[in-house]
């Protein structure tokens, strides 16, 4: 899991919203490493630019956004998101992901209660399914390749 979560050039893989990443570190992630994706939210392509402020290898990766074309941070100040696996046994590994933000005014609260709640619960439910079959899938490559076969 955390071999996909710690590689930017993946997301479109995974997350089901995200079309394309068209710029990231080539250091791969790091705290103040910087992607830009091209994503479809809500019916509409946009952009949106991320930056890493916490990396915790195997424990927690954390973001902000620093700019996107939804007019997500006219709505919100300090929009920003965490990745936090852990182990749970042998070959399982549990994802809890946090979403952190501040609606700028009490229109932007009610909205957010109204509507945008469920579509960021959508959202992280669609990555987690992502997040799961891919790495399910790398997993049972790795296994496969690494296994010698009897015929």
């Amino acid at each position: 899991v955390w071999e996909v979560l710690s590689d930017a050039r993946l997301l479109p893989e995974w997350v089901p919203a995200v079309d394309a990443v068209v710029a990231c570190s080539a250091d791969g992630e790091a705290v103040g490493a910087v992607r830009q994706c091209t994503v479809q939210l809500a019916g509409r392509a946009g952009r949106m630019v991320e930056r890493c402020v916490e990396f915790n290898p195997m424990t927690r990766a954390a973001y902000v956004l620093d700019d996107d074309s939804f007019g997500m941070r006219r709505m919100f100040a300090d929009y920003g998101f965490a990745l936090n696996p852990s182990a749970e046994a042998s070959s399982r590994t549990r994802v809890r992901v946090d979403t952190y933000y501040t609606p700028r005014s009490v229109f932007y609260g009610l909205i957010n209660v109204v509507v945008v709640r469920r579509r960021f619960r959508s959202v992280v439910d669609g990555l987690l399914v992502g997040l799961k079959t891919l790495s399910e899938a790398r997993h049972d490559a790795q296994k496969a390749t690494s296994t010698p076969h009897n015929r």
